[in-house]
């Protein structure tokens, strides 16, 4: 799973005003550079529009409760708690996008 885009407060107005204004998706998601599926998924998460069908929906176990647990990352050794399933901590993880000769499971 990718990690979720994070929008500036700079972006998040930008969306705001656009979606009022009744701007084309596409052309708003040209200008984050994203895809028009990944824009609507951002402004689903970011409660700026509704969109039927299940691929926009927001699952509830992610809105509601995240698993975390306990254990160290596989780099740094740091034991704070983390989303499940994730075995790097935030700040390894971005180093890693960064260096990905790194912990390469594939080569």
């Amino acid at each position: 799973m990718t990690k979720p885009r994070v929008l500036s407060q700079m972006e998040r107005a930008f969306l705001r005003q656009a979606v009022e204004n009744g701007e084309h998706y596409t052309s708003m998601a040209t200008s984050l550079g994203v895809c028009v599926d990944t824009l609507k998924r951002i402004l689903q998460r970011e409660g700026l529009a509704e969109f039927e069908g299940a691929k926009y929906a927001v699952s509830m176990t992610r809105s509601n409760k995240k698993n975390v647990w306990v254990r160290p990352c596989m780099k740094c050794k740091d034991d704070r708690p983390r989303p499940k399933w994730q075995y790097f901590c935030d700040k390894c993880r971005s180093t890693l996008d960064d260096d990905d000769t790194e912990y390469r499971l594939w080569d």
